[in-house]
């Protein structure tokens, strides 16, 4: 494996309107990523320069992980790679990075198979469901259609902004401090969601948490000012220190990536000794 530091030249950013159109067309600059690595091996994530080389300017600066080393005859990027073997063994604490974009599986109603979810927005509505059920708003079998193996079917009509508006009008809900409670209840909710994402990951991925803190959840939309359906994906910034339980598996998952929208900048984990 090799680890690669991408940029583009700062005379190209700072003196050319193709550095003008790059800085504002994050995926353009993917696209131009993609063309360094071929096999389409590779993971990658987007950094600003500031913050990790201290420049006075905010300019786009890549980390990517691949199989092969990236293509050395592209003119437009500047590329700094190393062979990345690290020496892992069983109990290793390592500090970590990971920009991920956690989704959960959910079986709908009318649909063969499950459809995936960003699991900050699913947890807010499972929070906003279940305090329906506990206020009478609605009844199981207005949420779910029935179960299916261990999965519930929930309904494809429910309208979220309706159903939040029935909730609220309720007396217990009138006051502010009500509302809030709400709001504190369901940030602990989708915080909770987002952190077990990735513990669900280290059990399979030959990894423990020792700690994590997820933050910086962002939608990123992949659909033009023309398109009605809002297309896009999620990323969630995740830290902490783990331990290796099993190195082999660790190695396998650190180089297959974590999650979905590994085009897009998603999956790679970032590690360091501690």
């Amino acid at each position: 494996m090799y680890l690669s530091r991408i940029q583009l030249p700062p005379a190209l950013l700072e003196q050319t309107q193709l550095g003008k159109l790059l800085r504002r067309d994050s995926y353009g600059m993917h696209q131009l990523l993609w063309d360094l690595f071929p096999d389409g091996q590779y993971l990658f994530r987007e950094e600003n320069s500031h913050r990790q080389l201290g420049t006075r300017q905010h300019w786009p600066l890549f980390y990517v992980l691949s199989a092969n080393a990236p293509a050395d005859s592209s003119p437009l990027f500047q590329i700094d790679c190393k062979p990345f073997q690290p020496r892992l063994k069983a109990g290793d604490r390592l500090a970590f990075q990971l920009r991920a974009n956690p989704t959960i599986a959910r079986r709908q109603q009318g649909k063969k198979n499950s459809a995936r979810h960003d699991v900050v927005m699913d947890a807010k509505f499972q929070h906003l469901l279940q305090n329906c059920l506990e206020y009478g708003v609605l009844r199981e079998g207005d949420i779910y259609t029935g179960v299916e193996g261990e999965r519930r079917v929930l309904r494809n009509n429910l309208n979220r902004k309706q159903i939040k508006q029935q909730l609220f009008s309720l007396p217990e809900f009138k006051q502010p401090e009500s509302r809030a409670a709400f709001i504190r209840h369901q940030l602990l909710a989708t915080d909770k969601a987002a952190t077990g994402w990735l513990e669900k990951k280290a059990e399979s991925g030959g990894f423990k948490l020792e700690s994590t803190e997820a933050t910086g959840y962002l939608w990123h939309s992949l659909s033009d000012a023309k398109q009605k359906r809002n297309a896009g994906y999620s990323s969630m910034d995740y830290q902490g220190i783990l331990q290796i339980t099993n190195e082999d598996i660790f190695w396998e998952q650190l180089q297959k990536g974590f999650g979905q929208a590994k085009r897009f900048g998603c999956g790679l984990m970032l590690i360091r000794r501690v």
